[in-house]
């Protein structure tokens, strides 16, 4: 089914428009005619002026497609290749050939040629009378086809870059660090040891819950930033199960905020960053900051820690994998340069990640949690 409506539609594209396109130009000469008829006081006929003038170019509907393949097979780009200008010099040539020969045909079949006239004196006239409108509708036919062009692969291009987004986001949910499910499988062992029963159920409810979001394929590359953030607080009541005394959180989100589209998971890698490089290497308690803020016309998303701060190589590491390397590359494919990813130490020590994304007027489209 799929195959038989994209063939129907190809046929569609490549012969009904170009030939209601020309029924619409036909229509226009003939009014064009009727009127200089009607002004001059003479008879205006009808069916005449159809045939004599519509026809040819109901005759031109069918070369629609070839010159938009010819185009394509000779395309015109800057500078211009000498073999490229004379291959549309010859279908100018063609175009003219086409006006020509259909308008003296008509005129032989009508009766509209003058007495005693030859029909090959009379095709040589019309190649000279419909040159100005071969050339017209050569280049006319020829441009339109290279904006349809230019129209379906920026609209490939958009669909390529949704689904390049949808992808990267899909790797970034699989590749999830295993260490987190391995350390809280871990943890919950623990607390099945200790016969804190409770507590293992209320962490395995939580893993699920945080199983359930990362999994879900509702397909939106953008959630409201109060999922994303209601999201980080269940995988971080997780994590500080595990850290215990160790780990302090901070929310500062704005609240004109949370309503306000990111890409999904956008901060999860950038808050086990965090935890992984910087919190998790030593043994005195660390504090980690999540905040957001409306400024200036942008929104900016912010997870800072007082670690012992990233490892030198983690930028070439990342390079290849899922982490800062995917945020910036999802980033640049959803907002180009509109949008950017910092990492800079803090003096006290530590880590301020930051994300910097265009404002979006107006509120998403709430994400379900699936």
């Amino acid at each position: 089914m799929v195959r038989c409506a994209g063939y129907t539609c190809g046929v569609f594209r490549r012969l009904v428009i170009p030939l209601v396109a020309c029924a619409l130009l036909a229509v226009l000469d003939v009014v064009h005619y009727a009127y200089a008829a009607y002004d001059r006081d003479n008879p205006v006929r009808l069916g005449y002026l159809v045939v004599r003038f519509g026809l040819p170019w109901i005759g031109w509907a069918p070369c629609v497609p070839v010159v938009a393949w010819w185009g394509q097979r000779y395309r015109l780009d800057w500078p211009p290749r000498v073999g490229v200008v004379v291959a549309h010099i010859a279908g100018v040539m063609a175009a003219i050939a086409v006006f020509a020969v259909v308008s003296a045909v008509i005129d032989l079949g009508l009766g509209s040629m003058r007495p005693g006239q030859q029909f090959w004196d009379h095709l040589r006239g019309q190649f000279v009378y419909s040159g100005p409108k071969g050339v017209i509708t050569y280049g006319a036919t020829l441009g339109l086809s290279y904006a349809a062009a230019h129209a379906a692969r920026s609209r490939q291009l958009l669909e390529l870059r949704g689904e390049l987004t949808k992808a990267q986001l899909t790797a970034l949910r699989m590749q999830l660090n295993p260490h987190f499910f391995f350390n809280t499988l871990h943890t919950i062992g623990a607390l099945v040891r200790d016969g804190n029963q409770s507590g293992a159920v209320d962490m395995i409810a939580k893993l699920g819950d945080v199983l359930r979001r990362v999994l879900r394929t509702d397909g939106d590359a953008e959630a409201p930033l109060r999922d994303e953030i209601e999201f980080l607080r269940e995988y971080l009541e997780i994590e500080q199960v595990r850290f215990g005394d160790r780990l302090q959180v901070a929310w500062q989100v704005d609240p004109a905020s949370e309503s306000l589209p990111v890409p999904q998971l956008i901060l999860q890698p950038l808050v086990e960053n965090a935890l992984r490089h910087g919190l998790s290497r030593r043994a005195r308690p660390g504090s980690l900051t999540i905040s957001s803020r409306v400024h200036d016309r942008r929104l900016e998303l912010v997870v800072a820690d007082d670690g012992e701060g990233l490892p030198a190589d983690l930028a070439a590491r990342s390079a290849g994998g899922v982490g800062l390397a995917n945020i910036r590359a999802r980033l640049s494919q959803m907002y180009g340069d509109q949008a950017h990813l910092s990492l800079t130490p803090r003096e006290a020590g530590g880590v301020t990640a930051r994300i910097v994304l265009p404002l979006r007027v107006g509120e998403p489209k709430a994400a379900g949690r699936g």
